[in-house]
């Protein structure tokens, strides 16, 4: 199998769009900034997935009662969902791009979000 991949159109296409590892090296850069933060009951991220903006885009109340959105429905941002170290019913949302990155907790399907930390990189 490994042999025969290569020498499919698919993966002849895939190689040709390779950015030589830049990408990847952009992630663990964002991945070490993302746990420098030292995020109490946060674990440390292994990992960030291609996340829709319109599946992450939580809506976070404020203390004067209005709601607002940071992010756009319509991009791609890297992101993982992380379990509390503390356990309970919470879960970390991280969402991340070249410009920011925004740390949340939530319950299941996205409830009740509070925004922990937004931060400009």
């Amino acid at each position: 199998m490994k042999e025969l991949l290569p020498t499919l159109d698919y993966w002849k296409k895939y190689d040709e769009l390779s950015d030589n590892g830049q990408f990847e090296e952009f992630k663990k850069k964002l991945i070490n900034e993302i746990n420098e933060l030292n995020v109490d009951g946060m674990p440390k991220v292994e990992k960030l997935n291609a996340l829709v903006g319109k599946y992450v885009n939580l809506e976070y109340q404020f203390p004067n009662g209005k709601a607002l959105k940071f992010l756009n429905d319509a991009k791609t941002y890297l992101g993982n969902q992380l379990e509390c170290e503390y356990g309970g019913d919470r879960c970390f949302g991280v969402v991340a791009d070249m410009d920011f990155i925004l740390i949340c907790t939530y319950e299941e399907d996205g409830k009740n979000p509070e925004l922990v930390l937004y931060k400009k990189r």
